[in-house]
Formats: structure tokens, sequence, C-alpha cells
């Protein structure tokens, strides 16, 4: 029998609470707000945010959000949980 791992897309609740994790994609960062990456996408084109007080950072070619302003943007601060 073999041992394999799968590998589960993290819950929006696991991505915001992830002490490591400084940053999200935007796909993820849609996860958590409840949107589509078209739609993240779309308002990052128009706007440079993803929401008001969200920016989005770009490097290279990759797109990220910071975990803290998506937080903040939440209302959540860095101890509480989702």
């Amino acid at each position: 029998m073999r041992n394999e791992t799968h590998h589960q897309t993290p819950t929006a609740r696991e991505l915001l609470n992830d002490p490591k994790r400084v940053t999200l994609s935007m796909a993820q960062a849609a996860l958590v707000l409840g949107i589509s990456k078209s739609t993240a996408s779309q308002q990052f084109k128009r706007t440079g945010h993803l929401t008001e007080g969200v920016r989005v950072l770009r490097i290279g070619k990759r797109c990220v959000v910071s975990v803290a302003e998506l937080r903040k943007a939440l209302g959540l601060s860095e101890t509480d949980e989702q």
C-alpha cells in the first residue's frame, strides 16, 4: 500500500490564520472574500486595489495581497480567529 499525500486547498480561515503567511495570491484573496478570481482581477485593473484598504502588490509577474491588510479590511485584528 502506497502512502500518498493529498494536498487540499486551504480554507479561507486557514489562509487568514496561518501565522507564517504574509501574503496571499489573488486567487486565495478572492476565496477569502467570496468572489471569483476574474472579479478580483477586474477590480484590481479598475482601481489598483482588491477592495478598499487592500492594495495589490506586483512582484514581477505575480500579484499578491497582504494578509494583514486583508484582515484589517475584514474587521479582524491580528489575533482574531475567523
